[in-house]
């Protein structure tokens, strides 16, 4: 059986009963009305329903009135709201003064009163038209215009091209997806242009913290989500603490004090194995959104890998001595060190290399030297000098 799609929505604003039903008699057929009676019901509407996409609204009412509403509108600094289609209904005393008033405010386009069924159905699929269409042109846009990271569908299409790369060449790759905790009580709390700046400078912090080859994108209102090629499990456990590292530095202060900030992380990834099975980079990112909300659930400033899931402290809200990249290096059945050698052989052999730092490696050839010292006596290699002098140089 197939269900019909979504209507659209759409907000009526008017403190008359008579003009609401009117409106909803002629449009409800082909769009789902909501109702407001003053300026204020309809903002609080608005930020609680992303589906509305056209409002039409009275000037002169009690309480707050169309004015108010325009200003909040415009005044908004979500691209949603910023590019609402508002048309505004005028009454016959409203003359060309008001209406240029109005436009200037920001309203779209005008009807007055008594409207008629035609007039009125004819404006709503225009503008509700022209809304969508610009929504799908900055859909296709690659980059998130507050924060300048990359957007949504960028991340998508960017990370099957990853996917696929790492398939090919049986490397390792690893989806994080960071949510800023409580967010909304942020915005709430002390208004949205400083929850935008505290946006802008954690969107900083991650981009700065991530290698060249890395990505991170913005996808929802405090989301971010970062791909990150030949890395596993614990080098990306390594990159979310340095971030979270980063952030409680900042020293992030409004009037009433300092802000605590923390995030919330899912993690998944795809590393070499016998028998890989194959996933899309859809199935990837829903392995990490999932692990995201259970680390979300159990309270915030929690990591989970969607290997595992289970939650472990992250940054400044660890009350462990150690640290989660130690948790979770106990909590796997594969080596630390193997898993990190096989990174480095990737690396080099993919021509990067240089991006190993001197201590890492020096770090790797420690761990793997009695290895080859064994196998120098097992299998008669010759070696026995040369390994003798690595290990006085390593150790001096």
């Amino acid at each position: 059986m197939n269900r019909e799609a979504p209507k659209t929505e759409i907000l009526i604003v008017d403190d008359s009963k008579v003009i609401r039903w009117a409106a909803s008699k002629i449009l409800r057929n082909d769009y789902t009305v909501h109702e407001a009676t003053n300026g204020l019901e309809a903002w609080e509407i608005l930020q609680r329903n992303e589906n509305i996409v056209a409002v039409f609204t009275d000037l002169q009412m009690e309480g707050s009135d169309g004015y108010e509403l325009l200003a909040l509108i415009r005044g908004s600094d979500e691209t949603r709201l910023l590019n609402l289609p508002v048309i505004v209904i005028t009454g016959k005393d409203d003359d060309d003064d008001t209406k240029a008033e109005v436009l200037n405010l920001g309203a779209t386009d005008f009807i007055t009163k008594p409207f008629d069924t035609v007039t009125l159905k004819n404006r709503a699929a225009a503008y509700i038209g022209y809304n969508q269409k610009l929504a799908e042109v900055e859909e296709k846009l690659e980059h998130d215009k507050l924060t300048g990271l990359a957007n949504k569908q960028f991340f998508f299409t960017h990370g099957e091209k990853d996917l696929s790369l790492a398939v090919r060449h049986e490397t390792e790759l690893a989806v994080v997806l960071l949510e800023i905790d409580h967010f909304m009580a942020l915005i709430n709390d002390h208004g949205k242009q400083k929850a935008a700046r505290v946006l802008l400078k954690i969107s900083r912090v991650i981009t700065e913290s991530l290698r060249k080859e890395d990505l991170c994108a913005r996808i929802g209102t405090a989301r971010f989500a970062l791909i990150l090629p030949l890395t596993n499990r614990i080098g990306s456990l390594r990159s979310i603490e340095r971030i979270c590292e980063k952030i409680s530095a900042l020293g992030l202060r409004v009037e009433s004090g300092d802000l605590d900030i923390r995030l919330s992380a899912g993690l998944s990834g795809i590393e070499p194995e016998p028998e890989q099975e194959c996933i899309s980079f859809i199935q990837l990112v829903g392995q990490a959104e999932e692990a995201l909300n259970k680390a979300i659930a159990s309270g915030g400033g929690r990591i989970v890998n969607a290997r595992d899931g289970i939650a472990h402290p992250l940054g400044s809200a660890s009350t462990s001595e150690s640290t989660p990249v130690e948790q979770m290096a106990r909590t796997t059945d594969e080596n630390r060190f193997g898993m990190e050698i096989t990174q480095a052989i990737v690396q080099i052999e993919a021509g990067v290399g240089d991006a190993i730092s001197q201590e890492q490696l020096t770090n790797l050839i420690r761990t793997i030297l009695p290895l080859m010292s064994h196998a120098n006596k097992k299998l008669d290699l010759g070696m026995a000098s040369a390994l003798e002098v690595a290990g006085e140089r390593l150790n001096g």
